[in-house]
């Protein structure tokens, strides 16, 4: 019996020193340990109009002999998450100008000083009609740099946003008139859109009795 207690006393110390070798051969199994991973998500860019844009009815109507102008306008509000922002252009569907419904006549689209270039005022020759817009945007950075002024004369150039310069003829090929860079707030990003029409006396060719239109679409693309 002494010899059995004696050879189990043999046996349990030879395990304590094999769990204590083992214990410090590998410490890892009785210290803590970590293991990282990631989780990634991929969120798209968007773009929609807030608020999209309502037709326009000038005012006032003009008389088609004796002239006069007429002003409307219309805006929009674009909400994008896009980090590099958007840009919008516009474009008419007839480069002439504003066409008549029944009567075939036009109301000519207006023609900047330097056929590009916005003018600054909205000027009309003698006996003669223009049909033109301008842009304005509740964050004056966003326009694109053709709407921008600087302040008294002359349009492309500078930083200001002018009230009711910088006017150009609407055309069928699409022109950029917002350029921003970077993503709106909740709110969205407003921009207004005037047009006039002025009809001098006399004008030559005679500008029908008629109602007249023109069309345009808005494009907003993200950057």
């Amino acid at each position: 019996m002494k010899e059995f207690i004696n050879t189990l006393r043999i046996s349990i110390s030879a395990m304590l020193v094999t769990a204590l070798m083992f214990l410090v051969i590998e410490p890892t199994v009785s210290n803590a340990i970590e293991d990282q991973f990631t989780v990634t998500q991929s969120v798209t860019a968007e773009i929609s109009f807030l608020t999209p844009s309502a037709d326009i009815t000038m005012s006032p109507s003009i008389a088609g002999l004796t002239g006069g102008t007429s002003n409307g306008s219309t805006y929009v509000r674009v909400l994008t998450n896009n980090a590099t922002g958007y840009s919008m252009t516009l474009t008419a569907s007839s480069s002439a100008g504003m066409i008549g419904n029944t009567q075939g006549g036009t109301i000519p689209a207006y023609v900047p000083s330097s056929g590009i270039v916005p003018d600054f005022s909205f000027t009309t020759p003698a006996n003669s009609a223009r049909f033109g817009y301008t842009v304005e945007a509740s964050t004056t950075a966003d326009l694109a740099q053709a709407f921008l002024d600087n302040g008294s004369t002359t349009c492309n150039t500078g930083s200001a946003d002018t009230v009711d310069a910088c006017w150009v003829n609407a055309s069928t090929t699409a022109r950029t008139i917002i350029n921003r860079s970077s993503s709106t707030a909740n709110s969205g990003a407003t921009t207004t859109i005037k047009f006039r029409v002025t009809i001098n006396s006399s004008p030559s060719p005679a500008i029908p009795q008629d109602t007249y239109v023109a069309t345009t679409t808005l494009t907003a693309t993200t950057n």
